[in-house]
Order: C-alpha cells, then structure tokens, then sequence
C-alpha cells in the first residue's frame, strides 16, 4: 500500500484526542479526513489537529469511498449495530472496548469481519502498557515458577460522570457498570499473561446511586485454566489517580506493579526481599502511562493495515474478555453462584 490510510474518527468524546494523537504519530501513513460527532463542538475541536471535515450521522461517513479505515469510540451499546455497518461497507474497522455489551455481539462482529476480509482491531492498550510488556518477558522466563495466585485491581473515580453523562451509570447505554467498563483490560489481561479463566464467582456493589443505574464496585475471584487462584477488583469510587495494579505470585518469585508507585514494577525473590528489585525499562509516569500506551495502539493498528500483518491484539482474547465479564454478571445475579466459564 503507497497511499495514506484515510481515517474517520466516530466519537469526538474523552478518549478520542488519545486516538487522535496516535494517528498524528503516522502521518505518512495515515490521515484523519473526517470526524463524526453528534455534538458539534466536540467534532470541531478534534477536527481542527488534522483539518478534517465534520459529520453528524455515521451512515454518511461509511457511505464515503474516500474512507478507508473507521475508529469507532462510541457509548458500548453502539459498538454491535455501528461496527457491522462498518464491516458492512468494507472499511476497516479500529472498534474500543468492549468489543460488544454480549459475547454473542462480539463474536458476530469478529466472524462479519473475517468473512468480509477486513482488518478488525479492537482499541485495547493493556497490550501497550511497558509494565506489562516486560512483565511478560518475566513471567514467560519462568523466574516466577509455577504461579500460585494472580491479583489485579482497577481503581478509579467515576462519580461525577455516573451522575451526569449522557450514557454513564445508564444500565441501557452502557451495558452495566465498572465490570463491563474496566473488566475488559482485566480479562484480556489475564488469558494474555496466564490463559483462560476456568471458573468464577462474582460480587458486585452500589455506592453512587443518584442517577445512576450500575454496579459501582466488583469483586471477581476464581481459577485460572494453569492452575492459579485469581482476585480481580475494579472500583468506580477510590478517590486515587486513574491507575492499574498486578501481582503476580509463584513458587519462587513474586512481581508488583503498581502505575501509582516508583519505580512501577518490582521483582520480590523470598519472603525476606522486602525491598524487591526494580524491573528496568518501564518509567514512573503516573500521568502518561495510559495515554501513550493508547498512542501506541493506534499507531500499531494502522502498521497492521499497511503491512498487511495480523493485529497484535487478537480480538478473538478480547471477545473472550466479554464472555467472562457476562459469566460474572452471571454470578452476581445469582447469589454469588460458582459459575464455570
């Protein structure tokens, strides 16, 4: 491919500049050439970084051959119904997470989208994190031994958008609460580093309840198909800097890494190591992290496109991400049920 990839962006919202910015890192490759919104400012603002054109209706954008890609950062219950309409038009399609509100949707979505011989990618940065990515290096090494017991927690401060967006803490629109929002990064997370979750139990919490429908705190623990025990908590009221939280225990070593702790990965040898080893690479930037690792999806998605090569985010982990998310809610509704996944 000689050309430059042309790019519609559908969503002018919070996330989208962090899209943006990713695509203004390729410009030999890729160009904004349109911005979809149905408030027009926000299309406005994001449309002036690329001198892009503005559009209120989707079904406009997809009806242009001059677009060949779509970044879709619409509300969650827009994803299945715009995403195969993408797929529908032959562009490729860049979709955040999750992928879909049901594992149904999302699997509809990823077999559309093979059959129509288009490249699909879904927005997950976890796979971008540096934390991540030599905690990987560390687990695979196999200096952890057999792992025992795996931890994570999401920490965040919802509150005001739960009571004032148009589609936050809206059950209908968002498809449920911090479970369905943060436990997307979780469980890619998790089939990526350590494999399929075997079974769970879930339990799920309200605190914000003025004009919002959804479960505000999560707790989803069970066992991993390797073996291991797993606790995974995801908080929209911690009144904490947006962060994200792993351990990682085994048989002979332990690893920590905490976004909001310097240095952010730690590498614990025995019991008695209570200072641990730092991990080199990653960076105590508590304010960076996330965006840049959102920059480095996008750009390796428009890589994936032009070099024609597979997506480094297999969307298949990240629909089976919403599989376990629906197996949770599963538990929750149900008492508390042992559910298998």
């Amino acid at each position: 491919m000689t050309d430059k990839l042309r790019v519609a962006i559908l969503g002018a919202g919070l996330i989208a500049p962090n899209h943006a910015a990713g695509f203004q890192e390729v410009p030999d490759l890729a160009q904004v050439v349109t911005v979809c919104d149905t408030n027009r400012e926000n299309a406005e603002n994001l449309a002036v970084m690329f001198d892009a054109r503005i559009a209120a209706d989707y079904r406009e954008v997809l009806a242009d051959p001059n677009v060949d890609l779509v970044d879709v950062l619409l509300p969650h219950h827009l994803h299945y119904e715009v995403a195969m309409a993408t797929i529908q038009a032959k562009k490729h399609l860049l979709l955040e997470k999750p992928v879909a509100v049901t594992y149904q949707q999302s699997m509809e979505i990823y077999e559309a989208a093979k059959k129509a011989g288009i490249y699909f990618g879904v927005a997950e940065n976890t796979r971008y994190i540096k934390a991540y990515v030599e905690a990987e290096k560390i687990i695979r090494s196999g200096k952890l031994g057999d792992i025992t017991l795996v931890r994570t927690f999401l920490p965040a401060n919802e509150r005001m958008r739960l009571s004032s967006d148009d589609f936050w803490g809206k059950r209908a629109s968002f498809g449920g609460g911090a479970l369905i929002d943060s436990g997307p990064h979780t469980f890619y997370l998790l089939k990526w580093l350590f494999g399929e979750v075997k079974e769970l139990v879930a339990f799920t919490s309200q605190i914000y309840k003025v004009d919002s429908e959804v479960e505000d705190n999560a707790d989803v623990r069970g066992r991993l198909a390797c073996g291991a025990d797993f606790l995974s908590s995801f908080s929209f009221t911690a009144e904490v800097p947006h962060s994200e939280r792993l351990e990682v225990y085994g048989t002979t070593g332990s690893l920590i890494v905490d976004q909001l702790a310097n240095p952010p990965v730690k590498f614990y040898a025995e019991p008695v190591d209570f200072d641990g080893s730092p991990v080199e690479g990653p960076e105590y930037d508590p304010m960076g992290w996330h965006y840049f690792s959102i920059v480095e999806e996008v750009k390796d998605f428009v890589h994936t496109v032009v070099e024609n090569r597979p997506p480094t985010v297999d969307p298949l982990d990240c629909c089976y991400a919403v599989r376990v998310i629906e197996k949770a809610y599963e538990s929750a509704r149900n008492g508390n049920k042992l559910i298998q996944v």
